[in-house]
């Protein structure tokens, strides 16, 4: 049996010239065989291509999102160190409050708080004591740093503002500038020329007559008026059992009920009740018990 052809006629341009192709059926199928390999060898190419293509691009963005956290890693070490050292700055500053707290001699004179306690409020594993290297660890401790330090600013505030109204509430200022012409204690007689011996309760301080008397320490009046041998006398309680007794004033500036603060004008000098002289007779007393003022007072 002969082999089958497929003739193909050519007509070049409009040229009456003809060309003839002929070709074997089998030739055509292995050409068609050929051509369709063709189309899915090029469409897979494409499809790697494209894959390739769209790898390469997620590459590029992990490349670019690396380097981004590798600029994040640096800048989180570098505020890390940072806050390390103002955390650091803080506890020395924290200790430092502390030990002027603990020198001040108006908080050694009574306990601010009563029983001394404290203790950490954070369990510290040894490794984060002995400085952990990792950049985790490194934070939660300096997280747990932040926590201490605040609670310790928090109670050294506290403490300060005790020390602070202690200190406003403690008469620890002259009333009036003058000689003591009398001390806290036993003394003659003023008045029958050096007989029997009497008590003094408090301090004369010698003053010109209408010299102002200020208030040793915050505190509120709760007596403005006369009083046999006292003349015109103001009381202030100062709080915590602490009142003080200002006798002999020509006239008040206060009234009974004013809260008044340190170093406020509450009267003048004068010589009204048992006085020789133009004084003031000055008095603080305990849970109502008299003390010497010199106790407080600064020397001089």
């Amino acid at each position: 049996m002969g082999k089958s052809f497929y003739t193909f006629i050519v007509v070049r341009n409009a040229s009456s010239r003809l060309h003839k192709l002929k070709l074997p059926v089998r030739m055509l199928h292995i050409l068609a065989a050929i051509g369709i390999l063709s189309f899915f060898v090029a469409v897979g190419m494409g499809f790697s291509y494209t894959r390739m293509a769209f790898k390469a691009a997620d590459y590029d963005k992990l490349q670019a999102e690396n380097t981004d956290l590798k600029v994040q890693k640096k800048n989180l070490e570098v505020a890390t160190l940072k806050l390390g050292q103002k955390l650091t700055h803080m506890e020395n500053l924290a200790e430092k409050i502390q030990t002027l707290i603990e020198t001040d001699t108006q908080t050694k004179r009574g306990a601010l708080n009563g029983p001394g306690v404290g203790g950490s409020l954070v369990d510290y594993p040894t490794a984060e004591l002995l400085g952990a290297a990792n950049l985790k660890s490194g934070i939660e401790l300096l997280k747990d740093r932040t926590a201490v330090i605040e609670g310790q600013f928090s109670m050294l505030e506290q403490v300060a503002q005790q020390t602070v109204k202690k200190r406003r509430t403690t008469p620890d200022i002259w009333p009036v500038k003058g000689q003591v012409t009398s001390h806290y204690g036993n003394r003659s007689d003023p008045f029958n020329g050096g007989g029997e011996a009497e008590l003094h309760l408090g301090l004369d301080i010698s003053a010109l007559f209408g010299t102002q008397v200020h208030a040793p320490a915050d505190g509120n009046v709760i007596y403005a008026q006369r009083h046999a041998a006292y003349g015109n006398l103001i009381v202030i309680d100062h709080g915590n059992g602490l009142t003080t007794r200002h006798g002999h004033l020509s006239k008040f500036n206060v009234t009974v009920g004013q809260k008044i603060r340190k170093g406020e004008v509450i009267g003048y000098v004068g010589t009204s009740g048992r006085s020789t002289a133009p004084h003031l007779h000055y008095e603080v007393r305990l849970n109502d018990r008299p003390v010497n003022p010199q106790k407080y007072l600064p020397r001089g």
